[in-house]
């Protein structure tokens, strides 16, 4: 039997297979091992992958990027609306949710964020066909380990419409550790082991207790707008200035030359994960006019040495929040392809000098891989034998933290429960109204990974209360990932309650 990992990422996907006792990534087409997560509409075709990540610098308006930031997300989410100011594709509201209103085959058309994730799914089929998996439709896709239920269903609506069967859903991190065997090999392993996934724009720092096979979140921290595509960015201003040395000529606000030569960087860094030094070479980058330059890769370590120094600081903010020594982390996993920096992984390591650096898998095959080591646990059994997002060697917690407010002289968020509380958990808590007050007005908020920022998620309102009331509050975060909160006045035993699905 055999079945796929796939890791669908904001810039680049990975597909892994697992058949007879063994793990591989799967090539494709172009006999790249990663593929972009790019769809692109023109006068004739659909394209997917690299083909149209090229195509951007003609066809921009009708090119899809980064899907994976807006899935699932409300149309007035930050990130949703930062995405609409960063991207020059036409993005539109429908139904409180993301539209993409592009022009295909010379006429409007529009897709949802699913319907394009189907698409780079779609594309990950058929190179697993291409290489002798046909007929082969199983897999367990690797998500965020903040993502919310909406965001995993949609995610695995997309990998069904475009032809898998979805087995499971499994935490990037969880994947990770899976992809080097931790506690699978050894059962008797015990280790704390520090997985940090620097993607292409977002970072995630994951801490896990590793016993006997079991994984258990300690911390996790996301550090949004830092990743790989960042080191691009550093390159590419450092590029722009030398050509406007060598030209005369300044190309900042030319989308077309910029894109051009920020495609140029990204091959350049590539290139400086493996060798001393890269040439930049654009042909008619502006007015004609060519740009040729050698990039070393002491000059490129020294314009990243700000973004190293955020990559440290995230390491001692999550052994802050987790109450941990650097001594304390026996092993660090990289992940992501933003982690094939060699300076970055020199960093981490001096950071962690007892630690052992994990670096054996390319760091954008890692998750894939994992994910499809997950599926030896799940292939040849009954589809009734095998749940969706159950549990299996990994112990589920909270993502964020989730606090209510209750109208009080303060009105300040109280966290009722904290981020990596297991799940599930029960907590109460007790408020007590004011002399004069006969109405409770609890709101329930998911806090933000910046501690800034807060989702409202329901609200509790309880009326003709004896003043000065005390009211007993159950929060029950059930195995499903939704939470129960039950509100009862003490005296008159009048009770509210509310369910509402979290990450």
């Amino acid at each position: 039997m055999a079945a796929f990992g796939i890791h669908f990422g904001t810039c680049s996907s990975c597909l892994a297979v697992y058949k007879d006792g063994q793990t591989d990534v799967i090539a494709n087409d172009l006999g790249d091992r990663v593929t972009p997560c790019v769809v692109a509409f023109t006068e004739y075709e659909q394209s997917v992958g690299a083909a149209a990540k090229q195509g951007i610098i003609r066809n921009a308006n009708n090119s899809i990027c980064h899907v994976k930031k807006v899935i699932g997300r409300d149309f007035n989410d930050a990130l949703v609306q930062d995405y609409i100011s960063t991207w020059p594709v036409t993005v539109t509201n429908k139904d409180g949710f993301c539209q993409f209103d592009v022009e295909y085959k010379g006429k409007p058309a529009s897709f949802s964020p699913v319907e394009i994730a189907s698409n780079i799914y779609a594309k990950m089929l058929e190179t697993a066909e291409s290489h002798g998996g046909r007929g082969i439709k199983d897999a367990v896709l690797a998500v965020p380990s903040n993502f919310t239920p909406k965001q995993r269903e949609l995610i695995s609506e997309a990998a069904s419409k475009a032809g898998f069967n979805v087995l499971r859903l499994i935490n990037e991190p969880a994947a990770a550790a899976l992809a080097y065997d931790l506690g699978q090999e050894k059962h008797n392993e015990e280790c704390c082991v520090l997985v940090l996934r620097l993607g292409g724009t977002s970072t995630d720092a994951t801490i896990l207790q590793v016993n006997h096979g079991i994984y258990q979140v300690i911390s996790s921290v996301t550090l949004e707008k830092y990743g790989g595509e960042n080191f691009t960015d550093v390159l590419t201003e450092n590029l722009v200035s030398e050509f406007k040395r060598q030209a005369k000529c300044d190309i900042k606000d030319n989308r077309r030359s910029m894109t051009k030569l920020r495609l140029a960087a990204e091959m350049c860094k590539h290139t400086l994960s493996t060798l001393p030094n890269a040439q930049c070479a654009v042909d008619s980058l502006y007015d004609g006019i060519d740009f040729h330059y050698n990039v070393s890769r002491g000059r490129f370590e020294i314009l990243c040495n700000n973004l190293l120094q955020q990559c440290v600081q995230l390491i001692e903010q999550i052994l802050r929040e987790a109450k941990l020594s650097k001594s304390d982390i026996n092993k660090v996993i990289l992940c992501g392809g933003g982690a094939n920096v060699p300076i970055l992984q020199k960093s981490i390591s001096e950071c962690l000098l007892d630690s052992v650096l994990l670096t054996s898998i390319t760091c954008d095959e890692v998750i894939a891989i994992g994910a499809a080591k997950q599926t030896a646990f799940l292939v040849g059994k009954e589809p009734g034998d095998i749940k969706r997002n159950a549990e299996s060697n990994e112990i589920r917690c909270l993502s964020h933290d989730v606090a209510v407010k209750v109208e009080n002289e303060s009105n300040k968020p109280l966290i009722v429960l904290p981020k990596s509380s297991l799940i599930p958990s029960r907590k109460q808590h007790s408020f007590i109204l004011q002399e004069e007050q006969t109405t409770l007005r609890m709101e329930i908020y998911e806090m933000g990974s910046d501690d800034q920022s807060q989702d409202l998620l329901a609200k509790i309102i309880m009326r003709d209360l004896p003043a000065g009331a005390t009211i007993q509050s159950s929060f029950h975060l059930r195995r499903d990932g939704d939470l129960h909160i039950t509100c009862q006045e003490t005296t008159s035993k009048k009770e509210e309650s509310v369910t509402i699905a979290i990450s």
